[in-house]
């Protein structure tokens, strides 16, 4: 079968274009568009990312993908935070116009063998991204700056990345990779992947996770400025000092890293949590 490759790019001058059906919400199908699979009856891959802003990603029935777009509007000018009478002078300024421009924005949407890739290097126009796929797919999203990753839904392989912002993963099977520096990270499971390794790391917010109450694994946990708390009963271990000797220098060193331990149902494949200044929470369902 021939390969399908489709690239969809778009250069909006304005935002206000983006914007004339009301500030902050969806045009009617104008902002919005779908992507066809090369073979819809195999797995989807997706690959999304942006510099500024949120993506929310939702696993439904559909054979194909739907990307849905919006930027936000700069309400006020740059130059009149905190100067009244620069606001007064931006103000008359406008009297009597009719807004019908503002910044730019860009976004590429790639499919290729039913690798879809969306994409924004914009980092000063805000872009929020809704990306409805078919239920069965792998996926890895990020973002950086001022907004967060929701993903309900999905039945695969779940990557997340964030910086300033949440990661929350909702009705979740198979397993979950999410990594954010300012935000709490919040995922619920129908099912786990049975032998796949999986990690939750934050600097600034709670880890809380929901687990199928069947699931077997071994939790490695660690807070520095936090609490842990667990539904599950665990066999639990903590990590003693590790000593270490270099045969060539003749150096001896001692480690002590104090990670907890815990195997839930016996054991199983190692599931990391991290933070710094949060609490842990591992619940049962």
């Amino acid at each position: 079968m021939k390969k399908q490759f489709l690239i969809l790019s778009i250069v909006l001058m304005t935002l206000g274009l983006v914007l004339m059906t009301g500030a902050y919400g969806w045009a009617q199908n104008a902002n919005e568009f779908t992507v066809p699979l090369t073979d819809p009856a195999k797995r989807l891959k997706l690959k999304a990312g942006i510099n500024y802003g949120s993506v929310t990603v939702k696993g439904t029935a559909r054979k194909d993908v739907l990307v849905r777009y919006k930027a936000a509007e700069d309400s006020e000018c740059e130059d009149c935070h905190d100067d009244d009478h620069a606001h007064d002078k931006h103000a008359k300024s406008k009297a009597g116009l009719k807004k019908v421009g503002g910044g730019g924005m860009d976004l590429e949407v790639v499919e290729n063998g039913n690798f879809v890739k969306v994409s924004s290097d914009s980092w000063n126009n805000k872009l929020d991204l809704e990306i409805e796929i078919p239920s069965g797919a792998d996926i890895e999203v990020s973002t950086y700056n001022d907004g967060d990753l929701m993903v309900t839904n999905v039945q695969g392989e779940v990557e997340l990345t964030n910086y300033n912002g949440e990661i929350t993963a909702l009705n979740i099977s198979g397993s979950v990779v999410a990594t954010t520096y300012n935000g709490e990270i919040k995922a619920t499971f129908d099912k786990v992947t049975d032998g796949a390794p999986m990690s939750f790391s934050t600097y600034n917010g709670d880890i809380d996770l929901t687990f199928p109450g069947t699931m077997k694994a071994t939790m490695k946990m660690k807070t520095e400025q936090g609490e842990i708390f667990t539904g599950f009963e665990m066999k639990m271990t903590s990590t003693g000092p590790v000593q270490q000797k270099n045969k060539e220098s003749g150096v001896y060193k001692v480690t002590v890293d104090d990670w907890k331990r815990g195997e839930v149902n016996g054991g199983g494949a190692e599931i990391t949590l991290k933070n710094y200044n949060g609490d842990i929470y591992i619940r049962k369902k």
